[in-house]
């Protein structure tokens, strides 16, 4: 399996995923994503910071930007907790900049928003399946191919512990593990109840 760091622990521990932030960028204009080139070049050496992230399967093409933990009250409790940063975009994705690398041997997170009735980046995170690949490029063309592992895992309630249970158990080969909203959106709170998780493993290059 691999290995779950103490910060990925921390950042997930009230399953959120910086929720208020996420309710500030749901409601102002999300720029379009990033159009990046097909995936086609070097295949990374090793771990890399990702730049751009494509999932043909479901029309993703589109930047990543590093964004780390952030500190917020719970819409749910309304107590200060840690999570992880989101996309300033509706049509980006954002790599967990405090926890490990794509490529490291260790589970990195990227996470991307999900817009009922919208067009945000990952909308149909839900629908990839085993075997769709998924494929991270670094600033330099660098190319990390994955497939993903297993179907989403998806109605995880952001009122328990499910998300940090799914990422603490992660499939022993997990790489990556990509991350959004889902579920209704509670207006009280400012943000939708549910979480959706897919797991892929790197498979090689582009």
């Amino acid at each position: 399996m691999r290995r779950v760091t103490d910060g990925l622990r921390a950042a997930a521990a009230l399953v959120i995923f910086a929720a208020a932030a996420f309710g500030v960028y749901l409601v102002a204009a999300g720029a379009p994503g990033m159009s990046l080139a097909p995936a086609g070049g070097p295949a990374a050496a090793g771990a890399i910071v990702p730049a751009g992230l494509s999932i043909p399967a479901i029309g993703v093409d589109t930047g990543v930007e590093p964004r780390g933990t952030v500190t917020y009250d719970n819409p749910f409790t309304g107590q200060p907790v840690s999570g992880y940063g989101v996309p300033e975009s509706l049509g980006t994705a954002a790599w967990w900049s405090d926890g490990p690398q794509p490529g490291s041997g260790q589970m990195a997170v990227v996470l991307g928003h999900q817009q009922s009735g919208g067009d945000a980046v990952f909308n149909r995170l839900h629908e990839l399946r085993p075997g769709d690949q998924v494929v991270l490029r670094d600033g330099g063309g660098a190319v990390l191919t994955l497939e993903v592992l297993g179907e989403p895992l998806t109605g995880l309630d952001k009122a328990t512990s499910a998300l940090s249970d799914a990422l603490n158990g992660h499939p022993a080969d997990a790489d990556v593990a990509l991350v959004t909203c889902g579920g209704e959106f509670d207006d009280a709170a400012g943000t939708s109840t549910m979480n959706t998780v897919v797991f892929a493993t790197v498979v090689g290059a582009g």
